[in-house]
């Protein structure tokens, strides 16, 4: 049977994981509900390392591909024919076959899509080409979830190139660090053990430390494995991206912004939607899953109050979904109708906000953090070489 990762928010506000076993992941994601949890990731689990070559099909290129047939002028099942005659591999399990063939079934395009799985078209996109069936904008809705996807993309990168330096450096300096803890100080310390005077207690507490790293170095570095193991895993499970997202937000400097971050997600992800033509409540349950747990809790609130009647500014604003910014922009885009806009151009608002703190938080962290660094390995060694020193003090004198 079928194995699925669960991240769920149980009724105390704790976040959890969880891997359940069951026939679908339909099912699998009703058992949860019934359990008065809140779904914030459900996904097949991987349960093994695949070292066959990767598929080559790209959901960005296919939507692309796909956006510029249909503006050609050709119909749905044509310009797929065209992409599946372009494409040098003809494999029965590709998703435009799949696509194709549920098509001349009379299947809709967003359920021919759905029907390949979650693991293929994101829900997001398969929602916006259900949304724009209903009112023949489907050439429109393709183009915007282009644009939709470059922005994240951009998005992403940036706060992965910024963390990735900083990530890398530290777990260099750990390695420098470890290597001298258990390798060289229990070497000094050996020589000094030999030697009748008196250490500095710094010197004797670091030597004390080596050497019992020294002799306990098999059992760091069985930590140190399991460890990586258990990182790679929740990259496996998560993705790179919600293992990245996870790590930066127990930094409490940089949860305010990671908060903004999917705020300005879910601003792009509503204006495609509202676009496309879903109503509000049907963009907000398709959208929770780009928030941070907290705030879902906040976009439920936020749907009970444009249940009740709310504008979209208000009920954003009164959950707490929105800046000072872009309560203004939302304001006054339910004023004179173009809230989509206003959605696209608070992202904007808060996506330039965000690269700036970048830029700005990488120039002062890369210097401080090699400093801090050079220091700490450089107080290290000082401090193996400070008896010598005053060893060589007491001579001359």
């Amino acid at each position: 049977m079928p194995m699925f990762y669960a991240r769920i928010v149980n009724a105390e506000g704790q976040q959890l994981e969880r891997i359940i076993e069951g026939e679908s992941l339909d099912l699998v994601r009703a058992s949860l509900l019934s359990e008065n949890v809140f779904i914030v990731d459900l996904r097949p689990k991987k349960t093994s390392f695949n070292f066959k070559k990767a598929t080559s099909f790209n959901v960005v290129i296919f939507v692309h591909e796909l956006k510029t047939l249909l503006h050609s002028g050709l119909s749905i099942t044509e310009g797929l024919d065209v992409l599946l005659s372009h494409h040098a591999e003809s494999n029965p399990n590709s998703p435009i076959y799949k696509i194709r063939d549920a098509l001349n079934q009379g299947v809709p395009l967003s359920q021919a899509m759905f029907q390949c799985g979650e693991n293929v078209f994101p829900p997001l996109l398969i929602a916006t080409v259900a949304a724009s069936e209903r009112n023949g904008t489907l050439i429109q809705a393709l183009t915007s979830y282009i644009g939709y996807d470059e922005q994240i993309s951009s998005l992403k990168s940036k706060i992965y190139n910024a963390s990735m330096y900083p990530i890398l450096l530290v777990g260099m300096a750990l390695m420098v660090t470890l290597f001298l803890l258990m390798y060289l100080v229990p070497r000094f310390g050996a020589i000094y053990d030999g030697v009748d005077m008196d250490l500095p207690l710094a010197s004797k507490l670091m030597l004390e430390l080596g050497v019992w790293l020294g002799h306990y170095r098999w059992y760091v570095i069985g930590i140190m494995v399991a460890v990586f193991i258990w990182l790679v895993r929740k990259v496996i499970l998560q993705g790179i991206e919600n293992t990245l997202m996870q790590l930066l937000s127990g930094f409490p400097p940089l949860r305010k912004r990671l908060e903004v971050v999917f705020l300005s997600r879910f601003f792009r992800g509503l204006a495609l939607l509202l676009d496309a033509g879903a109503s509000v409540i049907q963009s907000f349950d398709m959208l929770s899953s780009v928030l941070s747990p907290v705030q879902q809790q906040q976009l439920l609130r936020a749907k009970d109050l444009v249940l009740q009647g709310n504008s979209l500014s208000d009920s954003l604003y009164q959950a707490g979904l929105s800046t000072s910014v872009s309560a203004r922009l939302l304001a006054a885009g339910d004023q004179n109708g173009e809230i989509s806009a206003m959605l696209r151009q608070s992202a904007d608002f808060h996506d330039l906000d965000l690269s700036q703190f970048i830029e700005r938080f990488s120039r002062l962290l890369e210097p401080l953090l090699m400093l801090a660094i050079g220091l700490f390995i450089g107080m290290i060694v000082v401090l193996l070489y400070m008896p010598i020193f005053e060893m060589a003090s007491g001579l001359q004198s």
